[in-house]
Formats: structure tokens, C-alpha cells, sequence
């Protein structure tokens, strides 16, 4: 299988230079970019991981014009936090990565979803070559096959059960709190969800594109907050961000001496949220939430350690068989094809 993957992830480097490379590669390999010519790529790009899937001719060659582009744009120092898979190493890692097994919060269900819209938008955009339809469209399936075959094993904890017990934490009575989501993500929604089963009432939503937040916000009960005056976002009490913004959307001179606000979860990557606005308050990005975890996550990396092995593992093996008997078969058709007309 000519497939390769260059990546950085959170358990391989620091929110900031995921932070960058997350920017720097969206421009770059996004479904949005100009095609190159010598090679073809879907992104993956979520708040915990940046990864370059790749199919190529040579791909020693291509893997060393990736980190070159790359190098042209990142002036920090990255290349020692960064992981290579090629071939079935690659299919493997794309398989654990869409059943959950490489999460920092290990069997999360979001990054199904992110799997497969990396996959499909690029292919709305883009011409794939048939190994990059085959590694995405065969790692979806097993992930989800994954999931229904080990249902008893839920993700412990979720990151809307990390984010209410932070809320706990700092503002205690939930049903009491003035709560402000920012962004109408998928993430967001959970939150709002479970929010709603412990007691919170008082809901707001801000939101950039106000057609589909308005129609939410009144189907949901939630009260309204114009984009244009997101910068009020202090006089909440607790405030989620979770959109895709490219740059920074909340700062610490948008805190005024009588703001009644105490929490802040910044899930964004990059980050929604200036790290300067924690001297004022109490601010969680997406890493401090993950090591809330603490030892019940480890715990259930080390239950799904044991899955990975014994699922897993058979599963791509099983995959990678096909293809290879799949191409074996079609070289044999072509074969015999060209023989019986050029005797004919």
C-alpha cells in the first residue's frame, strides 16, 4: 500500500505548536488547497492531533518534501515531536485513531466524525487515488464496527462530563449559573445536552452565523447573545468557547473590574481564548481539561490496551489482506486481458 502519515498529536507536542502546525498545515494540505502534483493528501486536523495522510509513488521522497513545505513555514522546532507510519503501520494507526484508541480521552466518539468529514470534504475538493479512498473508507467502518462490538467498554469520562465537573468545582450550583456557549459546535452541543441533564437552565449561545444559532436558540429554550457582542462574554458566569475561529476571539481587556465571570473552558484549537485572561479568572484549554482525567483515564487506556491487541489489530490485518488480494486479482484480470487480445 503506497500510504504514508506525518502527524503530531497531544501525547507528541504542546497545545502551542499544535496550535501552529494546525494553521500552518490547513493552509497548506486543507481540502481547500492548490493539488500538488507529485502526490495526493487528506487532512486531518482536530484539537488533538494534525496528521498528513499521503499516497505517493515514492514515498521516502514525498515524506521528505512534507517536512521540507513544512519547515518553510513552522520556524520552531518540530520535527522531534513528529510520528511516520507508511503502508499497513499507517492503515493500523488511521484504524486506532477512528475507534478512539489514540484519544486523549481513549474511546471518544467525536473523532469518528472528524475521520470522516477530513475524508469527505477533501474528496468534494480532490481527486483521491484509490489507496486513500480504500485506508478512509475501510478504517470508518472498522471504528464503527469497533464500537458496536465493544459497547459495554464507554469512554470514562467524556469531555462533557469533564467540563461539568470543572463547572462544579469553581461555581458549585449549576442551576444557578448564567452559562455562555460560544460556537455551535458538535462538542458544544454535547455539553448543552448534558448541561440540561444536570439542572442548568440559564443557557445563553453566541454564534457567528446567526441563521442557524437564532433557529437553535428558540428550538432549545436559550437566550441570545449577537456575535457582535461577544466581547460582554466576562458578565457570564461560566463561558464554553468551541468554534473553529482561526485566531483569538476572547481577550483579558474584554474583563471588567465587576465581572461576575469565574470559569472559562477554551476547547478551540487553535485557541479561542487568550491564555493571558487565566490571570484574571480560572481558564481550561483542551489539555488542563484532558489531565482532569487523571487516574480513571488511565485506567480505561489500560482496559482498551488490551482490545487494541486482541480487535483491532485482527481487524486491519483482515483489511489489508483484501486489498492486497483485491489488486493481486486485478492485475491477473489485466493480465490475461491483454494476452487474449493480442492474440486474437
Amino acid at each position: 500500500m503506497r500510504i504514508g502519515i506525518i502527524g503530531i498529536n497531544h501525547k507528541s507536542a504542546s497545545l502551542p505548536l499544535r496550535e501552529r502546525l494546525s494553521h500552518e498545515a490547513t493552509h497548506l494540505f486543507g481540502p481547500f488547497h492548490i493539488p500538488y502534483a507529485h502526490f495526493s493528501s487528506i487532512l486531518l486536523s482536530t484539537c488533538n492531533r494534525t496528521e498528513i495522510y499521503f499516497h505517493s509513488e515514492d514515498l521516502a521522497a514525498t515524506h521528505i518534501y512534507l517536512l521540507n513545505v513544512i519547515r518553510e513555514h513552522v520556524h520552531e522546532e518540530f520535527e522531534h515531536c513528529v510520528y511516520s507510519y507508511f503502508g499497513k503501520d499507517c492503515f493500523l494507526h488511521l484504524a486506532k485513531v477512528t475507534a478512539g484508541f489514540d484519544s486523549a480521552l481513549v474511546g471518544e466518539t467525536e473523532i469518528q466524525g472528524q475521520v470522516k468529514r477530513a475524508y469527505e470534504n477533501t474528496h468534494s475538493m480532490h481527486a483521491l487515488p484509490h489507496e486513500l479512498h480504500f485506508l478512509f473508507q475501510k478504517c470508518l467502518k472498522i471504528g464503527k464496527e469497533i464500537r458496536t462490538q465493544i459497547g459495554c467498554f464507554h469512554p470514562l469520562p467524556s469531555i462533557e462530563h469533564l467540563v461539568v465537573q470543572v463547572g462544579q468545582r469553581v461555581v458549585h450550583d449549576l442551576s444557578q449559573t448564567r452559562i455562555l456557549f460560544v460556537g455551535l459546535s458538535e462538542i458544544n452541543l454535547k455539553i448543552l445536552k448534558y448541561l440540561k441533564q444536570v439542572g442548568a437552565s440559564s443557557l445563553s449561545l453566541c454564534n457567528r452565523s446567526e441563521s442557524r444559532a437564532l433557529s437553535f436558540a428558540q428550538q432549545e429554550g436559550l437566550s441570545w447573545l449577537p456575535w457582535n457582542r461577544l466581547h460582554l462574554w466576562p458578565s457570564y458566569d461560566f463561558v464554553i468557547f468551541g468554534t473553529r475561529s482561526p485566531k483569538t476571539i476572547a481577550y483579558r481587556e474584554d474583563i471588567v473590574p465587576e465581572s461576575p465571570c469565574k470559569l472559562v473552558v477554551d476547547l478551540g484549537l487553535p485557541r479561542n481564548v487568550d491564555p493571558k485572561v487565566a490571570t484574571s479568572l480560572t481558564l481550561f484549554n483542551i489539555d488542563q481539561l484532558h489531565r482532569t482525567a487523571g487516574r480513571k483515564s488511565l485506567e480505561k487506556a489500560a482496559e482498551w490496551a488490551h482490545l487494541e491487541t486482541h480487535v483491532i489489530v485482527h481487524a486491519v490485518k483482515k483489511q489489508v489482506f483484501l486489498f492486497h488480494s483485491k489488486n493481486r486479482h486485478d492485475r491477473e484480470e489485466s493480465h490475461s486481458l491483454f494476452f487474449s487480445c493480442k492474440f486474437t
